[in-house]
């Protein structure tokens, strides 16, 4: 199968050091992890490639994302950032870096969560900013958000750009979807989004008959983000009423806008970034994932990295702002890095299976971590889940331990 060069993640390894793996377990082979300094392969039909995290708040997890980007950038022809944030609120970061006002640090905060409100993300978000001052016509970059849990910006976008053909139209929806307000939108009842649904249907259509004037008048471009914003703010209703099915509504959504960025993009490689239970190729909860419906899309066009360490200490958001929590999870994966140079290491799943002391940690079930932004309980089953590496992940990044994020308020 042809491959592809990315940048690899890690330094090399230790090859000589005799290590264990899971108890009664001989040692693993060490060979397949990688050790050339600057290549990863990839295989060359992948159109999507996802990188998980197993925590939010951890700074090797978003030094980790700009790291990998930023190879793909060089290496893959990589031209396209999408976070697992709002769709509307990142064309706003998406304007940062292209010369828009602001700083770096207002621009990550403007992604919505606040787990991005970090050093680490405005340091990605400079350096993509620095990036486009010199790129050629054509080989800009950008940054996408998949998620659509807020609206405000998504109606700013659209309406700024409906208002251009039709003003009465576009105060008539101001009017109607004055309820999706991103301040109060955590305190509606899921009947009140239920019952905005068929206005936010009706502004679809209304687009939709709009399209050659907003074309003529801003663009066909303009026009794609716009009524985009508009299936956004549809499906902001359809997630936020959706009770216990929240999570399968949300992810079918984050999926259908990686397909709608793999139809209107450049045909080149798409970069993703979310947790590691919304990337992974297979579910590891009770509703069907992101990742899960794109390797069933995509197949082999879907490459999913997950991540994981031995002891994470992370930002745990609070009401008001972070605490920093430690937790321990040792498997027979993450047991290894701390025998490797960087006590971190990648490696690709596939090709690992063919190795000696591999085919049990792969194919057996892990307990990997698994942490969210905060409500973090100090019972291991609740702060990490099992899985089958083999089948969950094409890849993985294992670290010994990892750190807190630098959050910037």
């Amino acid at each position: 199968m042809p491959k592809k060069t990315i940048k690899q993640l890690i330094t090399a390894a230790c090859l000589t050091v005799l290590l264990t793996g899971c108890a009664g377990t001989a040692a693993p082979d060490m060979a397949p992890v990688q050790t050339d300094p600057d290549a990863i392969a990839i295989p060359e039909q992948v159109q999507v490639i996802a990188l998980g995290e197993a925590g939010h708040g951890v700074k090797e997890y978003q030094e980790l994302k700009a790291e990998v980007f930023r190879t793909l950038v060089q290496n893959n022809d990589c031209r396209t950032f999408i976070i697992e944030g709002d769709f509307g609120n990142a064309l706003k970061v998406d304007d940062y870096i292209h010369g828009g006002e602001g700083t770096a640090k207002e621009a990550a905060a403007t992604i919505g969560f606040r787990i991005y409100r970090t050093k680490e993300m405005a340091d990605l978000l400079e350096w993509m900013r620095a990036y486009n001052e010199t790129a050629p016509a054509g080989e800009d970059l950008h940054f996408y958000g998949m998620d659509m849990q807020s609206a405000d910006n998504s109606k700013d976008y659209l309406f700024d750009i409906l208002r251009q053909v039709d003003p009465e139209l576009t105060a008539k929806y101001e009017e109607a979807l004055a309820f999706l307000n991103d301040d109060t939108i955590q305190d509606l009842d899921t009947d009140v989004f239920a019952a905005g649904m068929p206005d936010a249907g009706r502004l679809i259509q209304d687009v939709d008959q709009r399209k050659e004037q907003i074309a003529e008048a801003c663009g066909s471009e303009a026009f794609e983000f716009a009524r985009e914003c508009a299936n956004s703010i549809y499906n902001c209703c359809d997630i936020r009423k959706s009770n216990s099915e929240y999570n399968e509504v949300r992810d079918s959504h984050m999926a259908e806008k990686v397909h709608w960025f793999l139809e209107h993009g450049d045909g080149s490689l798409l970069f993703i970034n979310g947790h590691n239970g919304h990337i992974a190729r297979t579910n590891t909860t009770f509703y069907n994932c992101l990742g899960k419906r794109l390797a069933d899309d995509l197949g082999d066009g879907y490459f999913a990295i997950g991540t994981d360490a031995r002891i994470t200490t992370f930002n745990s958001q609070t009401d008001e702002s972070f605490r920093a929590v430690t937790v321990k999870n040792k498997n027979g994966l993450n047991a290894l890095a701390a025998g490797v140079e960087g006590a971190r290491y990648y490696i690709d799943l596939e090709k690992a299976s063919a190795y000696n002391g591999w085919t049990e940690l792969l194919s057996g079930k892990q307990r990997i971590t698994s942490l969210n932004v905060g409500g973090l309980t100090f019972l291991k089953m609740f702060y990490t889940t099992k899985l089958i590496p083999e089948d969950t992940f094409d890849g993985m990044v294992i670290f010994d331990q990892v750190g807190p994020t630098t959050v910037e308020m």
